[in-house]
């Protein structure tokens, strides 16, 4: 009996590990880039509550860590106007398609 039940747990445990390799469908910073120009509100519903949240100048950033699915560090950030509307993405290097995400301008979305 013994036996048998070891012969279950190890494909479970395979399959739990295959999944938690497998990347999401979308990006972070691809989900997020479909809400700029939409409020605040309404990507925090769709991710929770942000890690970060601060006022910056007219507006304010909002940051969400991301540490599931070999995305280890990433971090997506959004900046919105004094209106709480999302205006720009900006992300780190693991959180969008290869090449992207960066801290300087060239990896975000918007103005």
């Amino acid at each position: 009996m013994r036996t048998r039940s070891r012969l279950l747990v190890l494909p479970l445990a395979a399959a739990l590990l295959t999944g938690c390799a497998t990347p999401p469908k979308h990006y972070p910073s691809q989900t997020a880039a479909h809400y700029v120009g939409k409020p605040l509100g309404k990507l925090e519903f769709h991710w929770s509550v942000p890690w970060d949240q601060h006022s910056a100048g007219e507006g304010e950033t909002a940051t969400w860590l991301f540490n599931q699915y070999n995305l280890a560090g990433c971090t997506v950030t959004v900046h919105t106007d004094a209106n709480g509307i999302i205006r720009k993405v900006t992300w780190t290097q693991w959180c969008g398609p290869k090449g992207t995400g960066s801290p300087t301008p060239k990896g975000g979305f918007g103005p």
